[in-house]
């Protein structure tokens, strides 16, 4: 059999008895693909699958899998972007559990075992775990982390989630459900939420097994049209918010979710030197959305870096951009 010629079903069956399948959405990755794959035949857990989805690339990507029946390849006949590579994934496995890892990404070989034996040991249905970002100039830094009792009831998660205390992202370890992602660039946020809403706990693992590799031409990178998908990203939610928390404390947690939206989105307009027209079209809807409402909940949450930002991307973006990228110089020099 080869890889080109796996069925949906013949994945299904090949994984059905695995404790974790690894999906590998992959797309023109052939210089990257073979260093994830290599930290995945690293792995001290033997009893995981992985799933490599080509999304229609232009260049040969399956032949790079080796010869291992614990590596299944699967290619779609043109590219859908990232959100449709995971659906398609999460259709065809069948095993306990699933975790996300990009063709540019490694794990460390550990990983896998520890967070299984988390996982099953908390009876969890999800398992999280710090990133650790690197930089192409090879400086790393970890992701937000609390020091979390692990394990938590999955609102209790989300609520550290919803205020800044903790980074959740799509590469977590997580018993597969109905949950499926949105058709939006930023497709791991969404998803993200939904999959809490829908489950009962999720555990914490502290050691930073992920390895984030930043590179310079990537979505979080740089500044690009598709930032306007984040502007609507909270509608995707907005109804898994709804049925975790009611009231006032659903308005105050979407309200809280906006102004981080915010933040995040001038931010990326701040850092730009490419885009001066569609910087300044960032700049000028978040002037209009930012509530001074937002900048009080931010000062009085203590994220006083996130509310002064607001404050003075809505009173002056010339100033905002000058003060980040110059933040940002300091951060440079002091790493």
């Amino acid at each position: 059999m080869t890889l080109e010629s796996m069925t949906p079903q013949q994945i299904t069956d090949a994984t059905r008895n695995r404790a974790v399948t690894v999906i590998v959405p992959a797309y023109n990755s052939a210089k990257t693909l073979p260093h994830t794959l290599d930290s995945l035949l690293a792995q001290t857990n033997a009893n995981f699958s992985v799933l490599v989805v080509d999304d229609g690339s232009e260049e040969e990507i399956l032949p790079l899998l080796p010869e291992d029946s614990r590596f299944l390849g699967y290619r779609l006949p043109h590219n859908q972007g990232y959100a449709a590579v995971t659906n398609h994934a999460l259709d065809m496995v069948a095993s306990r559990w699933v975790i996300f890892v990009d063709s540019d990404d490694t794990i460390e070989p550990e990983c896998l075992d520890i967070l299984v034996e988390r996982g099953e040991k908390e009876n969890s249905d999800v398992v999280v775990l710090p990133l650790k970002a690197i930089e192409p100039s090879g400086a790393t830094s970890i992701g937000p982390f609390v020091d979390a009792e692990s394990p938590l009831p999955a609102n209790e998660a989300l609520r550290l989630f919803i205020d800044g205390r903790l980074l959740f992202n799509q590469h977590l370890l997580f018993r597969p459900n109905h949950v499926r992602s949105k058709d939006n660039t930023y497709s791991d946020l969404s998803f993200t939420f939904n999959l809490l809403s829908t489950v009962t706990t999720v555990s914490f693992e502290p050691r930073p097994m992920y390895n984030y590799f930043l590179h310079a031409g990537s979505v979080t990178a740089e500044l690009r049209p598709t930032i306007w998908d984040l502007a609507t990203v909270l509608g995707d939610i907005e109804d898994a918010l709804n049925s975790v928390y009611s009231g006032r404390a659903a308005v105050e947690t979407m309200h809280r979710m906006r102004w981080m939206q915010l933040n995040y989105m001038i931010s990326k307009a701040a850092g730009d030197t490419e885009s001066p027209q569609l910087r300044s079209d960032v700049y000028d809807w978040c002037r209009k959305e930012i509530r001074f409402s937002h900048v009080v909940d931010a000062l009085r949450t203590r994220h006083t870096g996130r509310g002064l930002s607001l404050a003075l991307a809505r009173t002056s973006p010339g100033v905002h951009s000058m003060a980040y990228r110059m933040r940002s110089r300091l951060k440079e020099r002091a790493e």
